[in-house]
């Protein structure tokens, strides 16, 4: 009887304790005047529908955005379990604190332990002096002279990819598309950037498919996410938290060790990105870091291993994902497919129909085309900061506090009513000069912008154009009864990722 009065007593303190903390942590902005919504459950704040499987990471912020902007609002909070999040909706706040104002918020807070964790030392998860050492020389991997031999080499994927459109088209078999595209985006990146065949597209490297994919599946992945963003990261440290399994880790240094040192034995220089990062393996005195003033502190080989395998992911997953997201909505949208193919067919003839650099730049509504889809689904749907110093909010009377974190949603403000009118249609005509004008700089953002801007973008974008006049140049694409109807995202994830497959009707033209 003595025990069970002891353990009720303390059932009843561990609760009181707990509905003292979550209320005195769901004052937070209510004690500092900002605009915020009512956290609805403990211990989730304002999450629960996330956690349930309702919305996805990205969808918290947009709905919280677009309610405050509902409101009238120029900034509002939320709660992320026990954590506020603050999130600017005037275009002027997030212009200064994305651009203009981005020395206060220089990092993007998420977990980051080379040490234990060597994958998670890549570049977009780099702080401070590190990030900056790395980033002042990642620009000049993508200059307009090297992205023109870059399409010299990504063109040789264009065949085998058409293999695999000939065989659905005279089988009649639908294709789950996105597998597909993500094989021709891996061998694009993979011969672009490290010299090497991968040769996926002939079912050749599985493996580094899988590996490939953990990065999106494994950093920002739901259970990932929550402790990133609610445990302290000296914490996480403690505990030896880990953002990627210990298997990937072992593929991806073993693989790029190996091009490290084949390149270097054979005396090998491309002049690519593996050759720049190589660069930073050694000291050298004309290597100097973001100051100008002393020479850059040398990566070791899992450091140079990170920072290849986020380029190697990102340049093969966010392009094929914008790529199936494009032709699911041209396949819905059969007007704006038969356009783009006459001017892919126009634009192409003025160039005795060789696809070249410069006549891709041509194609205006192509463009069109991939900017309405990165606007409907930007692959990455929020620009994360932390606040690095207290931040006075322009035009507000309101100070954000040292370390808080900031969501500037992309996708809320690509999805706003004020600056695209019935957002959810699929229209490219937003994109034409006449139609964007008066729209705020920051209406569009699904590379970010800032000093923290996706330095691969322009190879993004050209891959993704290449893809998309690979297929509607000589092929009609239709949805397949086998596409779910309705559309949700997958929840679980962080990035964009459609929940079902996008199986597509493929069918040649005859020329």
């Amino acid at each position: 009887m003595i025990v069970t009065t002891v353990l009720i007593g303390l059932v009843i303190t561990l609760a009181t304790f707990l509905l003292w903390y979550f209320y005195n942590i769901f004052q937070y902005w209510k004690n500092r005047g900002v605009p915020y919504l009512k956290p609805l459950f403990i211990p989730f704040g304002n999450t629960l529908d996330l956690y349930m499987g309702k919305i996805t990471f990205g969808e918290v912020f947009s709905n919280a955005y677009l309610e405050f902007k509902r409101r009238g609002e120029k900034h509002g909070g939320i709660f992320y379990m026990n954590t506020p999040v603050y999130i600017p909706v005037d275009p002027d706040i997030i212009k200064k604190i994305v651009i203009s104002d981005a020395h206060y918020f220089p990092n993007h807070a998420m977990y980051v332990n080379p040490k234990e964790d060597i994958l998670s030392g890549h570049l977009f998860n780099l702080e401070d002096a590190r990030w900056r050492e790395l980033r002042v020389k990642t620009p000049s991997i993508f200059t307009t002279s090297k992205m023109k031999k870059m399409f010299v080499i990504m063109k040789n994927m264009v065949d085998p990819f058409k293999l695999w459109l000939d065989n659905f088209a005279e089988t009649g078999e639908p294709a789950e598309i996105k597998s597909v595209l993500s094989r021709f985006t891996t061998d694009i990146i993979s011969a672009c950037a490290f010299g090497i065949e991968t040769k996926t597209l002939q079912k050749e490297n599985e493996e580094l498919l899988h590996h490939g994919r953990q990065f999106f599946d494994s950093q920002w992945k739901l259970f990932n996410n929550t402790w990133v963003v609610t445990v302290p990261r000296e914490i996480l440290k403690k505990l030896k938290f880990r953002i990627f399994p210990k298997s990937t880790e072992e593929f991806i240094v073993n693989m790029f060790t190996k091009i490290y040192r084949y390149r270097k034995e054979n005396n090998i220089n491309r002049n690519d990105l593996t050759d720049t990062l190589m660069r930073l393996t050694e000291r050298r005195d004309d290597e100097l870091d973001y100051t100008g003033k002393k020479a850059i502190e040398p990566m070791d080989l899992n450091e140079f291993s990170a920072q290849m395998y986020l380029f190697f992911c990102a340049g093969f997953e966010t392009s094929s994902s914008t790529l199936s997201f494009a032709l699911y909505e041209l396949s819905k949208n059969p007007d704006c497919q038969d356009k783009l193919r006459q001017e892919i067919q126009k634009t192409m003839a003025k160039h005795d129909n060789n696809l070249t650099y410069e006549a891709v730049m041509e194609m205006k509504y192509l463009e069109h085309v991939v900017d309405e889809t990165l606007r409907m689904y930007p692959i990455f749907p929020i620009v994360a900061r932390e606040c690095k110093q207290d931040y006075p909010i322009p035009g507000t009377d309101f100070t954000l506090e040292k370390g808080t974190f900031v969501m500037v949603t992309n996708m809320g403000i690509q999805r706003d009513p004020e600056y695209y009118p019935d957002p959810l249609q699929f229209d490219p005509e937003r994109w034409t000069y006449e139609n964007s004008l008066g729209r705020p700089f920051v209406a569009n953002l699904p590379f970010g912008e800032g000093p923290r801007i996706c330095v691969g973008k322009r190879f993004g974008l050209l891959q993704t154009k290449l893809g998309l006049i690979t297929v509607i140049k000589d092929y009609k694409v239709s949805l397949s009864d086998k596409t779910t109807q309705g559309f949700q995202f997958v929840s679980h994830q962080l990035i964009l990722r459609k929940k079902g497959d996008v199986w597509l009707q493929i069918q040649k033209i005859n020329e």
